[in-house]
């Protein structure tokens, strides 16, 4: 099963989502779009194939019904999580992918039940970006966030401040647990192939920042990394610096 940090950032990331709880809420509403056309034994295999907090939400217990046709479903996706048709089919292919290689038995029967246009989303995970993307992001290289964007994904991160050229967050914790959490993000920081820049100010107060150097600015393996971060200070709990 895919570590549920990991399940969100990248349907945040390829369904380019503005923040982890938006790719949580739209995890689980395309969840519950395929139960309501699945079978018993379909459903709990979806179920255990899927972390437990994007499953613990859903209704297993709904009714079901077949799906014959791919627009139709399509459109279903798109109202339940609130966004238009087109980028529905990114959000789509997102969590299937996602689904598909936290088990890749569970990917195959999903393919074998859904219309033809969807399944083939899960053959191909990662085809194309979402209509708002970029030339940069089609490409594959990072792309710098405006403030606006950089505003609305730090209302979804714990305590960091910033702008488009950089975010922070201060961090106070016992000594003792530094050890754990700097091991957890330099293996973080090793899959994401980019790093944070820390300062040690002592007695447990340690800033992180985050920027992309080579585009003097923030992008979203910034943000990727920030939440990171945030899960990793979370597992040992965190004593957030008094304001002075």
């Amino acid at each position: 099963m895919i570590p549920y940090q990991r399940f969100v950032d990248d349907v945040q990331s390829k369904a380019a989502l503005s923040s982890a709880e938006q790719a949580r809420d739209v995890s689980v509403g395309v969840v519950q779009v395929l139960v309501e056309h699945l079978d018993g034994l379909d459903r709990e295999q979806l179920a255990a194939a899927l972390p437990p907090a994007i499953r613990a939400p859903v209704s297993w217990n709904s009714g079901t019904s077949p799906v014959a046709e791919s627009e139709p479903f399509v459109h279903e996706v798109a109202e339940r999580v609130s966004c238009p048709p087109e980028q529905a089919r990114y959000v789509l292919e997102a969590v299937l992918s996602e689904v598909a290689d936290s088990d890749r038995a569970v990917g195959d029967e999903l393919a074998h039940r859904l219309p033809d246009e969807v399944s083939a989303l899960i053959g191909a995970p990662g085809h194309g970006p979402p209509p708002q993307r970029d030339a940069a992001q089609a490409e594959g290289r990072p792309r710098p966030l405006d403030s606006d964007e950089v505003q609305r994904a730090l209302s979804g991160l714990t305590n960091w401040t910033g702008d488009e050229r950089a975010i922070h967050r201060e961090v106070q914790l016992p000594p003792e647990n530094w050890e754990p959490v700097r091991q957890r993000i330099q293996q973080d920081q090793q899959e994401l192939s980019h790093h944070a820049g820390t300062e040690d100010r002592g007695n447990g107060l340690v800033v992180f920042t985050l920027r992309t150097r080579s585009l003097d600015s923030v992008t979203e393996l910034d943000l990727q990394l920030a939440r990171r971060i945030d899960a990793a200070i979370d597992e040992v709990g965190f004593q957030q610096q008094p304001s002075s």
